[in-house]
């Protein structure tokens, strides 16, 4: 029998205040979502000031790499050779959703939203520092 990595919700809200705080750092407001491995949410901030929809969005982020296991900006990216791609109404091609993997297999992922593509990843990858595989 096969066993998969689960993403803990402690473990999940580690990765959460995390990205929070490197989003201070930067002096951004966003919001950051942690799912599971289905795209599930396990936890979710909307920080001071961030845009109602970012909230949305992050979920959405989170979710696309959680199911494709890979970084949201890799389908971003891919739209614009196959733009059929966006016929997939349950993922959402845009950077700053990266998965959370453990052992090359997909644990879950975080997703944050409210700064530019490349703020978002950076607050993105400070979540997953959290993690054993990554030094946290």
């Amino acid at each position: 029998m096969n066993q998969k990595p689960v993403l803990p919700s402690e473990t999940a809200r580690r990765m959460l205040d995390a990205a929070i705080e490197a989003a201070r750092a930067e002096g951004l407001s966003v919001s950051v979502a942690i799912v599971d491995d289905g795209g599930y949410p396990i936890c979710l901030q909307r920080m001071d000031g961030a845009g109602l929809m970012t909230a949305q969005v992050a979920i959405d982020k989170a979710g696309t790499a959680a199911l494709t296991r890979a970084p949201s900006r890799r389908l971003a990216e891919r739209v614009a050779e196959e733009p059929a791609i966006l016929r997939l109404t349950e993922y959402l091609p845009m950077a700053g959703g990266l998965p959370a993997m453990h052992e090359g297999r997909c644990a879950g992922a975080v997703g944050v939203s409210g700064g530019t593509a490349d703020q978002d990843e950076l607050v993105g990858r400070a979540a997953l520092l959290t993690l054993p595989a990554h030094g946290g």
